[in-house]
């Protein structure tokens, strides 16, 4: 860390005499002084703030990292983008201090008819501005009740759509986001597509049959009065799972049915991660309402709730203090540019599909690998005990992160009950890739390579 970036953290904090470049040390003073409870601290060192370029990211004691993560897909152009100091000092006179919900701004209204016009659908629509995804979710099914006057929802297991009050109704994730906290709402819970452990069967279209026919049941069970219909468009948290396109398309035929709004939340799978704006159009599906967040604010707090107009029948009835103000505003408009003029969806679908490609071959067969998924992106890599059995790899997958951080370098996190996550920001090149995939099969190899000795010294003992 330089020194004038050492001065400055001693100038606004009053008392503050020294800043060791230790990530125990500022670990330790982290846990008295922060409430976040979702960090690993035992897997992850502290990131130095002042470093970072492209793909690349250190830690206080000068490490380097290859970023496969992306801040859980939210730097899209990586650290330090091109452009973006050029573009930050022509922001210097722009007004902050002008809550987004309360006056009009142009940057707000160009920034929502810019995103208006990347999502599916030949209709008119709206957008209300969030502070996150989650928020962006709140919006979205506060709409759709708006919309239709009830207040029932399917949802999906798994599924993650954030952990705040109707969102957090909604999330089917891991049993400690939900325990002792009254849910909000009424929901249809349906198993997601999910090929891979599909009880009929790993069949793309028998899986998303499966899905589809158990909601059916379940609706005139539970009752046919929905709002809305809210799924992922690629399961993110459960595992990085794409759905049959058949299974968003048959959600589509639902919502129609029933008059119910169909909700996709792209907050982590959307902006070109997949390879187009919206992983949804990779079935050709028109929702009526995306929701996003993440690589929009590029690390800045800015979600958004796209939709079809008018998104909120009466007036008064949704807002936030703090949206889209201008200067947020003008930065996710370079933001969407950047994507657009730099070609990095086209990047996403090609890069991305070599990653697959090269981890199928070299890990695919693999007893512990399950099962290599995902599009451009946005990839997922289960671990099982083996093959047969299917059985959840938990603890192997938790050692492959360990060893991905401190003896590859590689910046990984862990998603669903075993896999891994690759989430790379979108302007990694076919190199960086092909290291970063390289760096992942050697972590894979040393420690499916542990298993196997444990295995065989158990069995030994047991002779």
């Amino acid at each position: 860390m330089k020194q004038e970036q050492i001065d400055l953290l001693r100038w606004l904090a009053p008392g503050l005499t020294d800043v060791p470049e230790s990530s125990l040390y500022w670990i330790e003073r982290s846990q008295r002084a922060l409430a976040t409870s979702t960090q690993d601290r035992d897997v992850y060192p502290v990131v130095d703030h002042t470093r970072g370029q492209g793909v690349w990211l250190y830690d206080l004691e000068g490490n380097e990292y290859l970023d496969a993560n992306a801040g859980v897909a939210v730097r899209a152009l990586g650290f330090r983008p091109k452009g973006i100091r050029e573009f930050e000092e022509q922001l210097t006179d722009v007004v902050e201090e002008l809550p987004g919900q309360d006056f009009d701004n142009i940057p707000q209204v160009l920034l929502a008819e810019r995103l208006a016009a990347t999502a599916p659908g030949d209709f008119d629509k709206q957008v209300f501005f969030t502070t996150s995804g989650a928020r962006a979710v709140e919006a979205a099914l506060k709409a759709a009740m708006d919309q239709t006057s009830r207040t029932r929802f399917v949802a999906f297991r798994p599924a993650f759509h954030g952990r705040t009050g109707y969102a957090l109704a909604v999330t089917a994730s891991k049993a400690i986001h939900r325990e002792g906290f009254p849910q909000a709402l009424p929901v249809i819970r349906a198993p997601y597509a999910y090929p891979y452990r599909c009880p009929v069967g790993s069949d793309p279209q028998e899986s998303a049959e499966y899905s589809l026919q158990y909601l059916r049941e379940a609706i005139l069970e539970e009752g046919t009065d929905i709002a809305g219909i809210i799924v992922e468009s690629i399961s993110g948290e459960g595992g990085i799972i794409p759905p049959p396109v058949e299974f968003l398309r048959g959600l589509r035929d639902i919502a129609d049915e029933y008059g119910a709004v169909l909700i996709a939340d792209e907050v982590q799978s959307g902006l070109g991660r997949t390879g187009k704006w919206w992983a949804i159009e990779h079935a050709g599906v028109e929702p009526d309402i995306i929701c996003t967040a993440k690589a929009l604010g590029g690390g800045y707090p800015l979600g958004a709730t796209i939709g079809r107009s008018p998104i909120f029948v009466r007036g008064s009835r949704h807002s936030e203090t703090f949206s889209a103000e201008p200067r947020l505003a003008l930065l996710s408009l370079f933001i969407l540019r950047s994507i657009e003029e730099q070609g990095l969806i086209a990047n996403a679908a090609t890069v991305g599909e070599a990653m697959l490609k090269r981890m199928r071959e070299t890990i695919g067969d693999l007893d512990q690998v399950g099962e290599v998924r995902g599009r451009g992106f946005m990839q997922g890599i289960e671990f099982v005990e083996d093959k047969r059995s299917k059985r959840h790899a938990p603890n192997l997958r938790d050692r492959i992160v360990k060893n991905c951080i401190y003896k590859q370098h590689l910046w990984v996190l862990g998603a669903g009950r075993s896999s891994i996550r690759l989430l790379p920001p979108l302007v990694m090149t076919h190199e960086e890739a092909m290291e970063a995939v390289g760096r992942f099969e050697r972590a894979v190899r040393e420690e499916v390579g542990g298993v196997r000795e444990n295995r065989m010294t158990a069995a030994n003992a047991a002779q």
